[in-house]
This record gives C-alpha cells, sequence and structure tokens, in this order.
C-alpha cells in the first residue's frame, strides 16, 4: 500500500495542492475496486500482496511439510487417509488465524515411507511418511516474515483423528513468501454456448459471467494455483447451466451432423436418453450413438456426470437384449470405449464409481507400495435392480461376481513414482446382461454368468505366474453337472467381431451355483456352459434316478445270489472262466453298494467320510472295468490264441492286475490331491446334486472316461474277434443245417451274453449327446444298471451245469437230481459220450477253461449248434481240443 500513498516530491512546495492530488488518487483507486468487486473476481496485479475490498491486503505462502501418519487399522494408511486428514487439520488449526489453504498436495517420502511400532508389545501401528507441499492465502497487515514464522508455529502439532495420528516436527516445516500475477483476461469462444469474455482475475478466485442464452444463469471459471509451478493459471470454464443456442435435433439420425466438444457434450447425451425411448435402435442409430460416445471418450477430460450419463445409454441398449449382427459389429468399440472413458473419468476421493440398473464402472489408484492385493466383487444384484459393488483388498467368499488381483501386479501400479497423480490406475466393470457378449461361433455352449473384466491403465497384462482368480455366479443352476468352461473375451476372434476365447483360463473349481477361474492375463471373463453336457428336464431326471436306484438295488441282489450259488456250488466254480466271472461280480456287487448308500452317507456332512466314499465308488468303477478287460483277454486266449496257452499261476496274475491296477490310479490321484474327491452341491429336486465323487473335470475325464474308452476299444475288438472266429468254426465244420432258426437264436444269445459280459453297454455314454441323448441316457441306465442281472440269467439260469447242480444240491422231490456227472473234468477223450444228454436244451456254459500244465479244455456254448455225432478235434502234442457243438465237453 505504500506505492499506492506515497507522496510526489513535488508536493512538498504547495501542501494544498497536494492534498488535492491526494484525495484526486484515493477517489479513484477507489472507483478502480468498486469496478473489480462488481465482477466477483478481485484483480492481482504481480505483487505479492493487494487489497481485496480497498482495506485488507493478501499475500500467498508456500508451505513445504515433512509428515509421518500412524494408524492402528490392519491396513496401512495411504495418500487418500493423508490427504483427507490434512485437509481436516488446516481447516481446524488455520480458521480464524487468517489463513486459508487454496490447494494443496501430498506424495510418498521415499525412501522413509513406511515403518511398523509395537506399542508395549501389543497393538501394532503403522507408520508412513508423506511429504504435503500447500499454498496458503493470508488476510493481514503484518510483514511477510511474520507470517511467515506465524504459520511454521501452526503447523508444528500432532493431530489424531479416528485410527489415525498425525506428526510433524519444527524442523519439517518450511514456509516462504510467494508472488503470484494473477490470471489475465480471456476471450472464451464457442460454438454452441456463444462467446463469453473473462476479466483479470486474482489467483485462487472465481469468476463468473451470465450465459448467452439464459442471462439469469451463469458460467463460472476458477484462477487456481499451481503448487508445483507456483503460478495462477485458468480452469475449463464451467457452462453446464449455460443452455445451448440451437436446439439439438429430436432424432438420434440428425444427430449425425452435431459436433460433440466439451462444451455440448452433456447436453448431447442427456438428449440422446431423452430420445432413446421412441428409438428403434437398428443399425443407423446404433452407429450414430457409438459415433458419439466415441467423440466424448476423445475429450481430454471426463466429468463423473458425464460417464453417468454415457453408461446410462448403454444400460437402456443393453437391457434391450438386441439380438442382431449390427449390434455385433460394435461390441468391441463399446467395451474399449468404456474402458478409456473410464481412466479419464477425473475424481479426487480414493476411487471413483459410477453403477446403473445393470452396469457398474469401478475406477480406483492403488498405492503400489501398499498393494497386497485388490478385490472387486458384485455384492448384490437381480436383472437391472439392486446392483451394489465392494472393494477389499481379500478376495470374497460370497460375491455374485469377483475378480482378485494377487500381489504380483504391484509391479505394473508406477511403484516407481511418489507422485500418486503419476501412478497407474486400475479399473473394474460389470455387466448384467449378456446380450453384449454374443459369439456366433459357439454352438453347444453358451454364456452361463454375467461378465465381470479388470484392467490396469498403459498396461498389458498376460502370463502372470500367480493367477488372477475369478468367481462367477451361474444364471441358471447347473444342476446337471454339466461342462464349464472359463473364458475371456477375445477382441480379434470372428474376423475382428470379437468371441469367446479359454486361452490362460482354467477352471479350478465349479458347482451347481459358481465356478472359479484361474486366470493369467487381465481382460473381460465369463462362464460358458456345454450345451452337449446341459442338465435334462426334471422329469426325465427323476425317472433315470428311479431307474437307476432300481436296476441296481436288482442288480445286487441277483449279483449276491450269483456269487453265492458259485461259491457254494464246488463244481462250478473249479475252472478259470468262473473264478474271473466272481471277481467280476464281487467288483460290480461293491459298486452298486457303494452308489447306492452314497447319498446317505453324503448327508452326514463329514469331509473324511465322503472322500472316502467317493475314493471307494471309484476304485470299484475301475476294478469292475478292469475285470470285464480281463474276461475279454481270456475269451481271446481261449478262442484264437489255444495252441500252447499256458500262463502260470493265471488266477493269481489277473486278480493283481484286476485290483491292483484301479489302486494304483486311486492312490495317484489321492497324492496329487485328496480333495478332488468331494461333494457336489445340494438340491432336493435333483437327488445326484448330493454326491460324493470326482470333482474336477480333469481327473474325471483321464482317470475315468479314458481308462474305459481303452477298455471299450479292447473289448470291442475282441468281442468282433471272437464272433468272427465262431463263424470261422462253424462254417469249416457245418453243412447247412435244418435248424436255422435255433442257430440264430444261438448266435444272438451268444452275443448278447458276451456283451453284457465285456461290458460293452458302458460305450452308450458315448453315443448319449445331441437330439439322442435322452434316448441313450434311458438305454445306458437300463442296462448298466441291470448288468448284474443278465449275468445272473445268462450264468446261472441259462447254464446248464450251474441248473443242474442246483437241482442235486438245494431241489427236492421231482426236481431233485440223485446224481450229475461232471462235464468238466481235465483229461476228456474224443469221442467219448456224455451222459445225462439233453439235446432239447441247448442252452449250456458260456465257456470253461482249465489250466493244467500245457493241457486246456474249451467249452463253447458260443459255438452254434450241430448235430450230435459231429465233433471238431485239434490236437497238438498234448493238447487235445474236443468241442461237441451242442454246447458241452464230451466226457
Amino acid at each position: 500500500m505504500k506505492r499506492f500513498l506515497h507522496w510526489p516530491e513535488q508536493c512538498s512546495a504547495d501542501k494544498v495542492f497536494c492534498i488535492l492530488v491526494a484525495a484526486a488518487c484515493l477517489f479513484l483507486l477507489t472507483a478502480a475496486f468498486s469496478q473489480a468487486s462488481s465482477t466477483r473476481a478481485p484483480m492481482l496485479s504481480p505483487v505479492s500482496s493487494v487489497s481485496t475490498n480497498g482495506t485488507m491486503p493478501f499475500g500467498f505462502f508456500n508451505v513445504h511439510v515433512n509428515f509421518s501418519l500412524l494408524s492402528k487399522m490392519e491396513r496401512a494408511p495411504d495418500c487418500c487417509d493423508a490427504r483427507r486428514l490434512l485437509e481436516h487439520w488446516f481447516n481446524i488449526i488455520l480458521t480464524g488465524q487468517g489463513f486459508v489453504v487454496t490447494n494443496f498436495k501430498v506424495r510418498d517420502n521415499y525412501p522413509c515411507h513406511s515403518a511398523c511400532k509395537r506399542t508395549q508389545g501389543k497393538v501394532k501401528q503403522i507408520s508412513q511418511s508423506y511429504v504435503c507441499k500447500a499454498t496458503v492465502k493470508t488476510t493481514s497487515l503484518e510483514i511477510p516474515e511474520v507470517l511467515s514464522l506465524k504459520i511454521k508455529e501452526l503447523l508444528n502439532d500432532t493431530y489424531k483423528e479416528g485410527p489415525f495420528s498425525l506428526y510433524v516436527k519444527p524442523e519439517d516445516v518450511a514456509v516462504k513468501s510467494i508472488a503470484l500475477v494473477g490470471c489475465p483476461e480471456s476471450f472464451f469462444v464457442t460454438r454452441y454456448n456463444g462467446n463469453y469474455s473473462w476479466p483479470v482475475t486474482s489467483p485462487a478466485s472465481e469468476t463468473e459471467v451470465s450465459c448467452r442464452k439464459n442471462p439469469l444463469q451463469f458460467a463460472q471459471r476458477s484462477c487456481e494455483i499451481s503448487v508445483e509451478l507456483e503460478q495462477a493459471f485458468w480452469k475449463k470454464p464451467n457452462a453446464t447451466k449455460c443452455k445451448l443456442l440451437e436446439k439439438l435435433p429430436n432424432n438420434i439420425l440428425d444427430l449425425q451432423d452435431i459436433k460433440l466438444t466439451e462444451e455440448n457434450a452433456q447436453d448431447v447425451v442427456q438428449h440422446i436418453l431423452y430420445l432413446l425411448p421412441d428409438a428403434r435402435l437398428h443399425a443407423e442409430e446404433l452407429e450414430i450413438i457409438a459415433s458419439k460416445i466415441s467423440d466424448i471418450v476423445e475429450l481430454a477430460d471426463v466429468s463423473v456426470t458425464l460417464a453417468e450419463s454415457v453408461l446410462a445409454i448403454l444400460d437402456y441398449i443393453l437391457l434391450q437384449e438386441i439380438e442382431d449382427e449390427n449390434f455385433r459389429k460394435i461390441t468391441n468399440s463399446i467395451l474399449k470405449m468404456t474402458e478409456e472413458m473410464g481412466y479419464k473419468v477425473t475424481y479426487t476421493e480414493r476411487n471413483m464409481s459410477v453403477i446403473t440398473t445393470s452396469l457398474a464402472l469401478l475406477v480406483l489408484r492403488p498405492d503400489p507400495g501398499l498393494f497386497r492385493g485388490l478385490a472387486f466383487g458384485i455384492a448384490s444384484y437381480n436383472r437391472g435392480v439392486d446392483l451394489k459393488i465392494s472393494v477389499q483388498e481379500n478376495p470374497f467368499r460370497k460375491a455374485l461376481a469377483s475378480v482378485f488381483l494377487p500381489k504380483s501386479l504391484k509391479n505394473f501400479l508406477g511403484i516407481e513414482y511418489s507422485d500418486p497423480d503419476k501412478r497407474s490406475k486400475i479399473q473394474f466393470k460389470f455387466f448384467g446382461t449378456t446380450s453384449l457378449f454374443l459369439d456366433d461361433s459357439l454352438t453347444m455352449e453358451r454364456l452361463n454368468t454375467y461378465v465381470v473384466s479388470a484392467s490396469i491403465e498403459n498396461a498389458s497384462i498376460q502370463n502372470l505366474n500367480e493367477p488372477v482368480t475369478v468367481t462367477l455366479h451361474h444364471i441358471d443352476q447347473n444342476r446337471g453337472n454339466a461342462a464349464v468352461h472359463c473364458v475371456f473375451w477375445d477382441f480379434g476372434k470372428n474376423n475382428g467381431l470379437g468371441g469367446w476365447n479359454t486361452s490362460g483360463c482354467e477352471m479350478e473349481y465349479t458347482d451347481m451355483n459358481y465356478t472359479i477361474c484361474f486366470c493369467n492375463h487381465l481382460t473381460h471373463f465369463g462362464v460358458l456352459l456345454d450345451l452337449a453336457r446341459t442338465e435334462i428336464d426334471v422329469t426325465h431326471d427323476h425317472i433315470l434316478t428311479l431307474i437307476s436306484y432300481a436296476g441296481c438295488g436288482a442288480s445286487s441282489l441277483f449279483l449276491g445270489i450269483t456269487l453265492l450259488t458259485y461259491l457254494t456250488l464246488e463244481k462250478v466254480r473249479r475252472d478259470n472262466p468262473s473264478k474271473i466271472l466272481l471277481n467280476l461280480c464281487a467288483a460290480l456287487l461293491m459298486l452298486n453298494i457303494v452308489f447306492l448308500t452314497n447319498s446317505w452317507l453324503t448327508s452326514f456332512n463329514q469331509t473324511g467320510l465322503c472322500i472316502t466314499v467317493a475314493m471307494l465308488l471309484h476304485y470299484f468303477l475301475l476294478a469292475a472295468f478292469t475285470w470285464m478287460c480281463l474276461e475279454s483277454v481270456h475269451f481271446y486266449l481261449a478262442l484264437v490264441k489255444v495252441f500252447n496257452v499256458y500262463v502260470p499261476k493265471y488266477i493269481l496274475k489277473c486278480c493283481i492286475a484286476g485290483w491292483g491296477i484301479p489302486a494304483i490310479v486311486i492312490t495317484l490321484v489321492l497324492i496329487i490331491n485328496k480333495d478332488f474327491y468331494g461333494n457336489g452341491s445340494l438340491s432336493k429336486s435333483h437327488p445326484y446334486s448330493n454326491f460324493c465323487w470326482i470333482q474336477d473335470n480333469t481327473v474325471f475325464y483321464i482317470s475315468v472316461v479314458a481308462y474305459f474308452f481303452l477298455i471299450f476299444l479292447m473289448n470291442t475288438a475282441m468281442f468282433i474277434t471272437v464272433l468272427l472266429q465262431i463263424h470261422s468254426v462253424k462254417t469249416r465244420t457245418q453243412k447247412t443245417s435244418r435248424f436255422w432258426k435255433r442257430g440264430a437264436l444261438q448266435d444272438l444269445k451268444s452275443a448278447f451274453s458276451l456283451m453284457f459280459l465285456l461290458g460293452l453297454t458302458w460305450g452308450f455314454a458315448f453315443f448319449a449327446w445331441g437330439a439322442v441323448r435322452i434316448f441313450f441316457l434311458y438305454l445306458f441306465s437300463i442296462f448298466n444298471t441291470l448288468q448284474g442281472f443278465f449275468i445272473f440269467v445268462f450264468h446261472c439260469l441259462m447254464k446248464d451245469e450251474v441248473v443242474k447242480q442246483c437241482r442235486v444240491h438245494f431241489c427236492w422231490g421231482r426236481f431233485r437230481l440223485s446224481s450229475y456227472s461232471d462235464w468238466s473234468r481235465s483229461g476228456a477223450t474224443a469221442g467219448s459220450t456224455p451222459k445225462h444228454l439233453n439235446h432239447r436244451s441247448p442252452s449250456q456254459a458260456l465257456w470253461s477253461i482249465h489250466s493244467n500244465g500245457t493241457s486246456s479244455t474249451f467249452n463253447a456254448d458260443l459255438l452254434p449248434m450241430t448235430s450230435p455225432d459231429t465233433n471238431f478235434k485239434i490236437g497238438k502234442k498234448n493238447c487235445v481240443h474236443c468241442v461237441d457243438y451242442n454246447g458241452y465237453v464230451p466226457q
């Protein structure tokens, strides 16, 4: 003020004249300040202090503070905590002292950033060190040196708020006076809002001018202070209250010629929202909307309000469930534009979120030094209603959809920067509708989850050593335990239209409601349901369940009778085929018993018990497959390799293979991970849901499907070989028979007997696909659950030797046989006559092979019937095969 009130030297000659000059100067100065105050923006000359109202001067000071922030929370404090605490502290200590903090900035104080302390050995305190640069505005008559000391004394204090404590040492505060030049006069020319003239404005002040279209409203513009550069600058005008000079067209198609700029972006977006309910959303309209959103993304900055409006447009379009090829063409552009827009949204808090009825966008900038992992989750959502999001450091235990980013991603967040504004942002998005993610290349799969995405600004995340965990809730419950595939949206698939890809993603766990995926990259994630293995309807499910339980129950009964019969009658179990049959029946009986009791044992909800039940079910299933394979091998040795076949300890080796190989497979699975066995999801309407079984698809396909497939191929080959061998023997030893009908029936019976004995009916599972899936599921359930019953029929009821032995030992009266000669003694001579021959009962033992040194005797009911006087004799050294085509070996 001295400069304005300084007396000129010539005033000493005439005091009266000088007084008049001084009065005139004061009058002009007062008029100037009055004119400046009328614009609500005081003028600022290039000096350290001026008067804002003609009586009180003001100045600016640059303040540099090093401080420590202590926290008693589990997580360490970050820059957002420090900024919020500083703002409260500045308001408390400077209020009423003539000081105002106009702007401040906080950054990490490397290398003294983090430390841990323990108070009394119990309470853990985490300390963070920060640097603050602030600009302080003063309104005081005191000289700058005094004001600097006063500011320094005020900032030398301790402040506590909640779990945080702020500590500042005297030597860590530096204050200096700065001279600022106000923002100069500026002319702002716009096409849609008119032209505006902004007067000279002092730093840390705001000025406003009337709108051209609606003069009662004002456009505002602030003259801010850069803390780093220590100079004032104009911010962008805010003319949101000003109406456009020209009205926007009432048709989306006519918006094509409207150029979207910062001045009209909000108006155009709001206008599109207004026009959407009446729009048909055909190809041209969708292209124009996408074009306008693209123009918004090209803007330097995007406000939160503008981002909300853009997402509201997309939300409305997606909820229309448009299934059109033209909509497919803009899918990739929409996904890319929304991601780029999210990174351009300006915000000051720790994070920024925009939530509509079916879309959610969350952007945050975490502290890389404190990053221990980050999880984004959807707390609730119900098809366009009640969408709630949440973010936390640890993975979600329960969420509709969630993404957990591992700790290793901290290297992509700009850890080398101490300034938080230079660090990379993380963006999460949730799409509560599947209409945007149509993939024409999918034929047998469909998207069965909502889509969630994660990305890091200016970084391409691929081939992570520590995977990203994605948990997604199924839209439709997977009650049928259908196959699921973890996928990501591949922008380059389908000639640039985009599509789902499984590369880099694997399914970690799935049940009826959820699927957990591990992926080594960041993008848009989803889960595909394999329609080829989708659930069947409830009616078929109940019918198949009843058939399975009834068939297994009946099989268990008849398998028990078969085992009891063969174990009781010593003469029918002496040969090797009967011993192999006994082992097969034992494996099938245990398989059926474990299957029938599985659901009951699972209801106890004991993890160890469930693993044991699943393991036993797996073991006896593989054992049954293995013994079926041994049956086929035995057939091959008996019918094809008939010469010089000698296997020492034949049955012992068969038992080692039949029971040992499945045990090795089970042991390997348990060693790798015992949790491969477990319980699926519970479902009252679907009994199989409460079932202990293999929970990992890979383990199931390798240890069950692949195992059986190899056995199925071998048994099928043996089945064909045996039938061809029988046909060959028949054509060489028989002339045209008058009993061709009986021969055909005999061949049919032989084929059916072999099918069930070799387990070929299990192959129906390979044909249960597409339109015939239900049909083959019924065949599979009926024939395989009744396998034990058919074994009883073919090997007890229709086997004469067993029937006659039962009549000898278990019957009374006229049904009892007084004596019965053994048909199967080794060392039989060719051409001898059998006793108790019954030519009217051609059904005999399926086959019989004795291993005694170098000789074998074969009994083949599989061979067709011929006249009783025709014998087929094969002899080599001491090995003689005498086969009567009535189906028995003569004595």
